[in-house]
């Protein structure tokens, strides 16, 4: 997995590309100590360069949700398609984040 961020204003843009899987897991580390330091109004995960993701992946990104919600930060995710909107929609994430 690859990524970057892009802040402005009060949002944060985590830009995600290639593979989502647990082998990530020290990336979602950063991500987590960037919206705990940026304390944004909102977080757009945008995945439209992400072509798989898995079940393990799935779970870090509900961690992320956890602490954005503790951060009282808006949590979306952007741009899913294929498989990956596929895995999103089986595992029911429309309850938890915003889905664009």
């Amino acid at each position: 997995m690859d990524y970057a961020f892009d802040g402005l204003g009060q949002s944060l843009t985590i830009r995600v590309a290639g593979r989502m899987t647990h082998a990530d897991y020290k990336g979602f580390r950063e991500i987590l100590a960037r919206i705990s330091a940026d304390r944004p109004a909102s977080t757009v995960f945008d995945l439209t360069r992400v072509e798989f993701l898995d079940s393990s992946a799935l779970g870090m990104l509900l961690i992320v949700r956890d602490a954005a919600v503790q951060n009282q930060t808006e949590l979306v995710l952007r741009g899913a398609s294929g498989q990956v909107a596929k895995l999103i929609s089986v595992g029911k994430l429309h309850k938890y984040f915003t889905l664009q």
